[in-house]
């Protein structure tokens, strides 16, 4: 699978390649910026984006790149990574086109759930900790 993560934190960065190496032979391409992803989003296709909420420096920046994105391809499976859960947020992101929201920090649990794709386990994920909560639209 070939996975985009548009992630400003480099930590986080390092840390979700990690666990994708271990969840299998997963290719990975990394953006930290909105015009660095959809550079990257033009030039290659992705099975699948995560998409940090909080880029350039805006609280919502990472609903501005999924809302480019889907408008060049409603089809491309994409989600929302965030720190929070807040019901505002998490509607936007379900109303600019995202198929999951993801709570920071992610488990390799919750990432192998996501990876495969089904909404129904997405649905019931339940993480073992207040971190790590998938909601699957």
């Amino acid at each position: 699978m070939h996975v985009l993560l548009v992630e400003d934190n480099g930590i986080l960065t390092t840390l979700f390649g990690v666990q994708l190496r271990q969840l299998g032979d997963h290719t990975l391409t990394t953006a930290s910026t909105i015009p660095a992803a959809m550079a990257a989003f033009s030039q290659e296709i992705f099975d699948l984006i995560f998409i940090d909420m909080g880029l350039d420096g805006l609280p919502d920046g990472g609903l501005k790149l999924l809302t480019q994105i889907k408008a060049q391809a409603p089809h491309q499976r994409a989600g929302v990574l965030s720190s929070n859960d807040l019901r505002e947020m998490v509607r936007l992101s379900q109303k600019a086109g995202a198929d999951f929201y993801m709570v920071k920090p992610f488990t390799l649990e919750g990432l192998a759930v996501v990876l495969g794709g089904d909404k129904e386990a997405m649905r019931s994920y339940v993480s073992g900790i207040d971190e790590g909560r998938i909601i699957a639209f």
